[in-house]
């Protein structure tokens, strides 16, 4: 078992590597058939993702509960994916700096989970609430009675 994260993370250097030698590349103007031999020096880079996504529903056989216990089982699911989500991102992406986060309940309605988390953040929170795990990293959400609100626009 050891021995496949050692794997795991040689590989992700070794991507990281590549992107950054490709970043390197782009800005090396004498590739470009140039008689100079420098290039643009880079000061600092970050790589963001921005991503949505749509909340699960919960378990068909969890339906037939009260609409309150619904509601918390949903907005308990919804923020423990959110974090298992956000981990799983930093994991599978070295080169990833910072995430851009917006959950939603459907497409077209405003958020429920909304923020910003670098990965410099990650692993400072140790609280044992998932919530407050994630306001901790830096996400927006409203809680009414176990259950999450949607945001109002920004």
């Amino acid at each position: 078992m050891w021995l496949v994260r050692l794997m795991a993370k040689v590989s992700n250097f070794y991507r990281a590597h590549v992107f950054w030698r490709k970043v390197e590349s782009a800005l090396a103007l004498h590739q470009r058939g140039e008689a100079r031999a420098d290039g643009l020096e880079i000061l600092s880079a970050k790589t963001v993702l921005q991503i949505e996504w749509l909340a699960r529903a919960i378990h068909p056989w969890d339906r037939d509960l009260p609409p309150s216990a619904i509601e918390r089982r949903f907005a308990k699911q919804c923020l423990t994916d959110t974090d298992a989500a956000l981990k799983r991102l930093f994991d599978e992406i070295p080169i990833l700096d910072r995430v851009e986060i917006a959950v939603r309940r459907a497409p077209t309605r405003p958020p429920l989970i909304r923020g910003t988390v670098q990965r410099k953040h990650l692993n400072e929170s140790r609280a044992e609430s998932v919530g407050m795990r994630l306001r901790a990293l830096g996400l927006g959400f409203r809680m009414s009675n176990l259950g999450l609100e949607e945001m109002e626009s920004p």
